[in-house]
C-alpha cells in the first residue's frame, strides 16, 4: 500500500500476514490507556519492528528522532493498511 504526502514525502507499507497482524498487536498491548502521541510512536515502532514499512527504511532510532507530525502520518497509514488488511468484502 502506497501512500504520498507533500511535506513527507512517500510512504510504502508492504502486504501484511497473519503472523505480522499478530506480533504488532501483541507489541500493541496495553497501549491503549497511553496518550495519543505515545500511542501513534509506539504504533509505528511496531510497524517497524514487524516489518510492515517499505519505505521509509526507518529504524526505531529514526522514529524516535522524527517530527510528530511525521509520525502521526505514518500512523494514520499504519492504521488503513491494518484495516485494509482486516476488511472482509461482503460482496465476495
Amino acid at each position: 500500500m502506497e501512500f504520498e504526502h507533500k511535506k513527507f514525502g512517500k510512504c510504502v507499507l508492504t502486504e501484511i500476514n497473519q503472523k505480522m497482524l499478530e506480533d504488532f498487536h501483541r507489541d500493541m498491548i496495553g497501549k491503549e490507556t497511553q496518550p495519543l502521541s505515545v500511542w501513534r510512536g509506539d504504533s509505528v515502532r511496531a510497524a517497524v519492528k514487524c516489518g510492515f514499512m517499505v519505505e521509509p527504511k526507518w529504524t526505531l532510532e529514526d522514529v524516535d528522532n522524527a517530527k510528530p507530525a511525521h509520525i502521526v502520518w505514518l500512523a494514520d497509514c499504519i492504521a488503513k493498511l491494518i484495516s485494509e488488511a482486516m476488511n472482509l468484502d461482503p460482496l465476495s
